[in-house]
């Protein structure tokens, strides 16, 4: 049998640069929502449940490099939503439109389809990031 080496994807630096901005959207939404870090209102059902239950939420399902990381289109979402309820998409799409206008939303769509490559350095940066802008939320909250 031929060796293969087994990654670690749950520790390596893409990892590390999604829990850092998964926390920071967490917080970002659930002080612009609540007004507290403890609570946090979904996006797509507009139910306020503890921070603990919100997960960060893709307005675009794919989660290419084009679009993982952009703030402008993930928000706090709670697991039902965002597991079960397959994203919520239609809920999504509707209250960013709302927000943004279809022609913003139609060129977040688009730039699902571009090709991104995060290679370690780059990831390591965002981890950085956003470790910066969670503490420093954090230390308002």
């Amino acid at each position: 049998m031929p060796y293969r080496k087994l990654s670690n994807k749950s520790s390596g630096p893409k990892a590390t640069a999604w829990r850092w901005f998964s926390l920071y959207i967490r917080l970002r939404d659930a002080l612009a929502t609540t007004g507290s870090p403890e609570y946090c209102r979904c996006i797509t059902c507009d139910v306020v449940k503890p921070s603990k239950d919100i997960q960060a939420g893709h307005m675009i399902p794919g989660r290419t490099g084009g679009i993982l990381f952009d703030e402008s289109i993930v928000f706090g979402q709670c697991s039902t939503c965002n597991e079960e309820g397959n994203g919520e998409r239609q809920a999504f799409k509707r209250v960013m439109v709302e927000r943004n206008g279809l022609e913003w939303y139609e060129m977040k769509e688009q730039a699902r389809h571009t090709a991104t490559k995060l290679g370690d350095f780059e990831c390591k940066l965002i981890a950085d990031e956003y470790r910066k802008k969670y503490k420093a939320l954090r230390g308002k909250a």
